[in-house]
């Protein structure tokens, strides 16, 4: 036991502070980068690809270096949005891969109805990862036990 012997100096007891400082600080980085990285996307069982009754439009597409940004809105007909219930997915045109964005739900000012105010989405992603290529953008509207992939006939060049 002789490891519980140890006396701790004040030299030992800074570069101890400091190495759990370093390890708390990689530890948050990796954590939040991987926030900010696109995932593979695959259809579930109880996923349909029709646009019929979801309302959507893309307010912001941004494309920049390393990332991308999209902002909009996604509801459907006699919803009340009460909670996260989109996604952006990102769909590659040659290979039919797609890739699913982390979204917030955020208030849109360009929806005057209170039932669907909180409709509005926005994600930012690192396209770390992401192949080259064109990609259709489309929205994951989950709706109850079923989900709805819907195109928002809107692509970008990466």
């Amino acid at each position: 036991m002789e490891f519980l012997n140890i006396e701790i100096t004040e030299k030992l007891y800074i570069k101890i502070l400091i190495i759990l400082m370093v390890l708390v600080v990689v530890y948050l980085g990796l954590t939040m980068s991987s926030l900010l990285i696109f995932k593979s996307y695959t259809l579930g069982p109880n996923t349909s690809v029709n646009d019929e009754g979801i309302n959507m439009h893309i307010d912001k597409l941004e494309y920049k270096g390393k990332k991308i940004e999209i902002a909009g809105w996604a509801y459907k007909e006699g919803d009340i949005i009460t909670s996260v219930n989109s996604n952006y997915v990102l769909k590659h045109q040659e290979t039919g891969k797609m890739y699913l964005m982390r979204t917030q739900m955020e208030e849109n000012i360009n929806l005057t109805d209170e039932d669907i105010k909180m409709a509005g989405i926005h994600a930012q992603c690192l396209l770390i990862g992401l192949p080259k290529g064109k990609y259709d953008i489309c929205v994951l509207y989950q709706n109850g036990e079923e989900d709805i992939l819907a195109n928002t006939l809107i692509n970008v060049e990466i």
